[in-house]
């Protein structure tokens, strides 16, 4: 059994320059749900971070309290917003269709809609959604992710592209002597890719030039970030990938060159993403950041101040989910590189939500009410069960629960009075994943009530 102190105060990493530990959280996960914002604020503050990258899949949905109760809380909030197309076409407005992309041979990957970068409407509305949500809730930075055009492992993907009408008009704008697009199908056609070397280069580097431009407007441009939102930082991303000659495959299949964005658009701090081939190793070690050297050092050379973070992710899939050893290693090894500091998609996906069992991380009393701060969410029906609850005097009359926090109301209790837990578990429901069981406190927790 073990003794814990009533009044926990939690170590905190200074909050410095882009500097503080940074971690992704996706409201629209079922973890999130049915339980106060100032319950989730909690929990992520009780884990260690003092930054949220808060994804906003239309910014139409945002939740303005949440990240209200975040920046009350002190945690920096980043908008997270992706810059290649949408996952949710609720904000989409009449005849959107014409921004899609157009892709090789399928159309969007699953899940996810492709809009062009190249189509001047659709970086209209995007402009008018991004500053409109940061001139209306108080985010500290923006996240432009994904900016990328499809797709690994370049031209032989069926998702490859773009090709669609505005792609050709500005390939033509850039190229005036290029007869039309690089043919990717027919190996007899003098334009095909492999064939003809010199229409090929001119189409990688407009793709690269899509991006780039398209970054470079959305926060330099007119209507842009920087004009409608002068006081919020800006982070560009882009991958990191740990192939051969990385840094022209990236240009080649994925038309980035970090070093180009990092130049022309002149962000607060520049993001590697880790590229999914990558992040879906199981085995993958924590010291993997040092093959994203190349992607390093052209950001470095481009920008010699800016700060550089690492963005990882720690459970999409059942086979790579990692733990909180994982976690500050990865942490560790990127801080020996040079990182400032690195985040992590998506906080509930870990696999300490898996494994972990219940834990107090923080507590109080006062008058005739206990709060328990715990590291993960709780089975509802466990931790209302007053049973579970036991003090050295006085007596526990109802418990309620609220995501990963417990109020015991009380009575006849003093300074000094002992309480016991037992026989919690978390709420393997609200996982993304069903393949584990409940965690439970292995061992009665005794709390000092000072």
């Amino acid at each position: 059994m073990r003794l814990i102190a009533a009044m926990i105060i939690l170590a905190m990493v200074p909050l410095g320059a882009f500097g503080g530990r940074s971690i992704t959280v996706d409201p629209a996960y079922p973890y999130y749900k049915d339980r106060s914002v100032e319950s989730v604020v909690e929990e992520i503050k009780a884990n260690g971070y003092d930054e949220v990258r808060l994804c906003c899949v239309n910014e139409s949905g945002i939740d303005g309290k949440l990240v209200k109760a975040f920046a009350d809380a002190g945690v920096r909030v980043w908008m997270l917003t992706f810059t290649n197309g949408v996952y949710s076409r609720v904000d989409l407005p009449k005849g959107w269709e014409a921004w899609r992309m157009k892709l090789r041979k399928k159309p969007d990957p699953a899940g996810f809609t492709m809009l062009c970068p190249n189509n001047r409407d659709y970086r209209a509305w995007k402009k008018q959604q991004v500053t409109a949500a940061l001139q209306k809730y108080p985010f500290y930075g923006i996240d432009l992710a994904e900016p990328q055009m499809p797709a690994y492992p370049g031209p032989e993907s069926e998702y490859y592209g773009c090709f669609c009408d505005a792609c050709l008009a500005e390939f033509k704008r850039l190229y005036p002597d290029a007869p039309c697009f690089p043919d990717f199908d027919d190996p007899k056609s003098p334009h095909y890719w492999k064939t003809d070397k010199e229409l090929y280069e001119k189409w990688v580097g407009f793709r690269v030039a899509s991006v780039v431009n398209w970054l470079d407007d959305l926060v330099n441009g007119e209507g842009g970030i920087r004009e409608k939102c002068p006081g919020v930082k800006v982070a560009t991303w882009s991958l990191g990938l740990d192939v051969p000659d990385q840094l022209a495959k990236l240009r080649e299949w994925q038309a980035l060159d970090a070093a180009a964005i990092v130049r022309r658009v002149k962000p607060d701090v520049h993001v590697i993403q880790t590229d999914w081939p990558d992040w879906i190793k199981d085995n993958l070690k924590p010291d993997y950041p040092s093959a994203y050297k190349p992607v390093f050092d052209s950001v470095r050379q481009a920008a010699p101040s800016i700060p550089i973070l690492l963005q990882t992710d720690i459970g999409s899939k059942p086979n790579m989910r990692r733990d909180n050893q994982w976690i500050k290693a990865v942490e560790a090894e990127a801080k020996k590189l040079g990182y400032a500091g690195v985040f992590h998609y998506e906080y509930h996906l870990g696999d300490y939500i898996y494994s972990e069992p219940p834990a107090v991380l923080a507590s109080s009393f006062q008058s005739d009410t206990i709060k328990l701060v715990f590291n993960k969410r709780l089975d509802p029906a466990q931790a209302c069960n007053v049973s579970n609850y036991s003090l050295s005097s006085g007596r526990v009359d109802f418990a309620r629960v609220d995501g990963n926090i417990v109020y015991l109301s009380v009575s006849g209790v003093g300074r000094g009075s002992v309480l016991t837990i037992s026989g919690l578990s978390d709420d393997p429901s609200r996982r993304l994943y069903h393949d584990k069981p409940a965690c439970v406190m292995p061992e009665p927790v005794e709390i000092a009530l000072e």
